[in-house]
C-alpha cells in the first residue's frame, strides 16, 4: 500500500486554540444559505455559516477571534467565533422576561425562566426543583456555561442543575431508560438514569451500534469537556477497553495536504463496527507501517464511541 493524497480545504490549526480571523465578505449560495468568508491566520479562506452569527454584526475587514472547537478525523476544522458580549465561565445579570413550564426530553416537568440578552434574544434557564420561592425576579445572575453556534447555554449562578455532581474518571452504573427526540435540536438522545434519580442524555448517533436495551444496567465513565467544563457519561464499549491492546485490519494509508502546504500521514483502521479509527503516523516511521495489513494498537481512550489508539506493532 501507499499513502494516498487527501487535500484538506483549510489550514492545519490546533484544537482548543484561539486565532484571529479576518472577515472578507458574506456570500449567498441560496436563500437562507449564507456564509461569512473568513481568512485564517495563515492567509487561507474558510466559510462560516452566517445564520448562527448574523446578530454578531460581522463586517468586511473586521478581525474576529475564533476558537478551534474541533479538528475531526478528516482534518476539517470547526470554529466558534468569540461572542462580542459574553464569555464562557463568567456570570452576567439578565433581564427576566417571564417564567414557563414544559415537559423536558426526559419526560419530567421542567420550570424555566425566560431571560433577555443584550441583543434582545430570549433564552431559557432551567430552574432547579429545589430553588426556593416562586416569584419572578427583575434580573437573574446567570452563568454562561457554554456558547455553541452562538447559542447561550445558561444556568442560574450558584445552583447546580442536578442533585448529584459527577466526578471525572469515576465509573457509574446507570439504567437505560429509553430514547426521545429533543425539541431543541431535533436530535435523538438516549436517556440514562443514575442511582440518585438524575437523568443524563447521550446522542443516539454515537451509540446506536452498542445494542442498548430498555431497563438494562450499563457502566459509564464520567469525563469532562475541556471547552465547557461540563461532565458527560461515556457508556462502556461492548468490545474495547481503555488500556487494552487489540488487532485492527488496515483499511488505507492517507497523506493529508492542508491549504497551507502542511502534510500529515495517517493510517485508517477498521474497528469491530467497521468504523474508521485513524492514527497519526510519524514521517520517519511511515514506510515501516505500509508493509502490514493488520496492526496491533493500544486503546488510550473512548469518547462518543470513537477510539483513540496508539500503534504498537505490525501483525501481518
Amino acid at each position: 500500500m501507499i499513502y494516498q493524497a487527501v487535500y484538506i480545504n483549510n489550514s492545519l490549526l490546533t484544537e482548543g486554540q484561539t486565532y484571529a480571523f479576518e472577515v472578507l465578505n458574506k456570500m449567498e449560495l441560496a436563500p437562507d444559505d449564507g456564509y461569512f468568508v473568513l481568512r485564517d491566520p495563515l492567509g487561507f479562506k474558510m466559510l462560516l455559516t452566517a445564520a448562527y452569527y448574523i446578530h454578531y454584526g460581522f463586517e468586511a475587514g473586521q478581525k474576529i477571534l475564533c476558537r478551534v472547537d474541533k479538528v475531526n478525523c478528516n482534518g476539517r476544522v470547526f470554529i466558534e467565533p468569540q461572542n462580542p458580549w459574553y464569555t464562557e465561565g463568567q456570570t452576567y445579570d439578565f433581564i427576566v422576561a417571564g417564567r414557563g413550564i414544559r415537559i423536558s426530553i426526559t419526560g419530567e416537568t421542567e420550570s424555566y425562566f425566560m431571560v433577555i440578552d443584550v441583543k434582545g434574544l430570549i433564552w431559557r434557564v432551567k430552574i432547579p426543583p429545589f430553588l426556593p420561592g416562586h416569584t419572578i425576579p427583575d434580573k437573574l445572575p446567570c452563568l454562561v456555561r457554554r456558547i455553541k453556534k452562538a447559542v447561550l447555554h445558561l444556568s442560574i449562578n450558584g445552583y447546580d442543575e442536578g442533585k448529584f455532581e459527577l466526578t471525572e474518571g469515576k465509573t457509574y452504573q446507570v439504567v437505560f431508560v429509553g430514547e426521545r427526540t429533543s425539541p431543541d435540536d431535533g436530535q435523538v438522545y438516549y436517556i440514562l438514569a443514575d442511582e440518585w434519580g438524575n437523568k443524563h442524555l447521550i446522542k443516539k448517533k454515537h451509540y446506536f451500534q452498542y445494542g442498548l436495551k430498555k431497563d438494562s444496567v450499563i457502566r459509564c465513565l464520567a469525563f469532562c469537556n475541556n471547552h465547557s467544563g461540563e461532565m458527560f457519561l461515556e457508556p462502556e464499549h461492548p468490545v474495547y477497553q481503555p488500556g487494552g491492546e487489540y488487532i485492527f485490519p488496515v483499511n488505507r494509508f492517507e497523506e493529508y495536504i492542508f491549504s497551507d502546504g502542511t502534510k500529515q500521514k495517517w493510517v485508517a483502521l477498521k474497528d469491530h463496527f467497521h468504523e474508521d479509527v485513524k492514527v497519526r503516523v510519524d514521517d520517519d516511521l511511515a514506510p515501516h507501517w505500509v508493509q502490514f495489513r493488520k496492526l496491533k494498537c493500544r486503546v488510550n481512550s473512548i469518547r462518543k464511541s470513537r477510539l483513540e489508539v496508539t500503534l504498537v506493532c505490525g501483525v501481518e
